[in-house]
């Protein structure tokens, strides 16, 4: 057997099936049996001669045999709609870390916000016979019957299927009121080009925290796509209108840190000159040079609610509530500790 390894190794080829079988003396189908504990029985010795042939050879399971032997897989599928945005590229990291620690394996999907793409993504996961598809778009991607699907940031459009969203109205009221609490009055908002799903509340606790200090949100919406170049044209339109703005909430951390880069090519400081705040709490907006504030979100709490709802807990569907980090951007001074404020809780001037 020593030498039959030694022989296989200097292949330089990553071993398969039937490389163990042919080590243990034995059929490719009693190596399938061992491997998945049935569906027939193996003698122990026979059982004993495939591990030491696992084990000699260094084999390591195609992480698609599940899917082919007829059963559920250890994939689970995610469309995220841009990983190029450091928010779902966090996210991302989550979910795959939480699916390693239950021994499963993540298929991500990049869907470009087009529902032709992710229809297109969730008929190839689906031939996979995933555990289950995660889906942070609003529309439910064409999958076969059996495939279970959870909605993460968006609530399920029927209930047949789960969810796990934060609560981004009130993340967003949340950080409209920490502006407020600093004297600014005119706030613009920059947010997305519809408002639906997570941009419908993160546009509407802004709405509603300006409206119950008194305040117009008339002619301060800037609607933009989440494109950085498109919003950096957007927001330089505005900052560059004439009108003296002082303070803005973005819907999302990338439109903040795209609107202080623009702000900063047009010799505005911040916060001295325009305040800025942000929504998400990414590891580049909160630890950057100039830390933002903004809404942090909790992404690995996520991701376990998240795995949750894939494994049919009655419970695991849920709304998860932000937190208030405090940066630099707002005009609080440097050094100022993370507010231990949440979404839903009121926040003193």
């Amino acid at each position: 057997m020593a030498a039959e390894t030694g022989e296989f190794r200097n292949a330089g080829r990553r071993p398969v099936l039937s490389d163990v079988a042919r080590l243990a003396g034995t059929s490719t189908a009693v190596v399938s049996y061992v491997l998945n504990d049935g569906p027939r029985p193996v003698a122990d010795k026979t059982r004993r001669k495939v591990e030491d042939a696992i084990r000699m050879l260094g084999y390591r399971r195609n992480p698609l045999a599940g899917a082919l032997s007829g059963g559920r897989s250890n994939l689970v599928g995610l469309l995220v709609p841009d990983t190029a945005n450091a928010f779902y590229g966090e996210m991302s990291r989550c979910l795959e870390a939480e699916g390693r620690r239950r021994g499963l394996l993540t298929l991500l999907g990049n869907t470009d916000y087009r529902p032709g793409l992710a229809d297109e993504y969730g008929e190839a996961f689906s031939e996979l016979r995933p555990r289950g598809i995660f889906v942070t778009t609003g529309e439910k991607p064409r999958l076969s019957a059996e495939t279970p699907c959870v909605f993460l940031q968006w609530a399920a459009p029927d209930d047949s299927s789960p969810s796990v969203v934060f609560d981004d109205f009130d993340g967003a009221r949340l950080v409209t009121e920490h502006l407020l609490g600093h004297g600014y009055e005119d706030i613009f908002c920059v947010a997305g080009e519809i408002a639906v799903g997570p941009a419908e509340g993160r546009e509407g606790g802004w709405r509603r925290a300006m409206a119950d200090a008194g305040l117009p949100t008339e002619g301060r919406l800037v609607r933009t796509s989440f494109d950085k170049v498109e919003a950096g044209r957007a927001v330089r339109d505005v900052l560059t209108s004439g009108r003296r703005i002082r303070a803005v909430y973005a819907t999302t951390d990338e439109q903040a840190l795209v609107t202080i880069r623009i702000a900063h090519s047009l010799g505005l400081r911040v916060p001295e000159d325009l305040a800025v705040v942000g929504f998400d709490g990414t590891r580049e907006a909160r630890l950057g040079n100039v830390p933002l504030t903004t809404v942090h979100v909790p992404l690995e709490e996520f991701a376990v609610r998240a795995f949750d709802a894939l494994d049919g807990r009655p419970d695991s569907s849920a709304v998860l509530d932000g937190t208030l980090s405090i940066g630099v951007t707002c005009g609080c001074q440097p050094g100022t500790t993370e507010e231990a404020a949440h979404a839903g809780a009121a926040v003193s001037g």
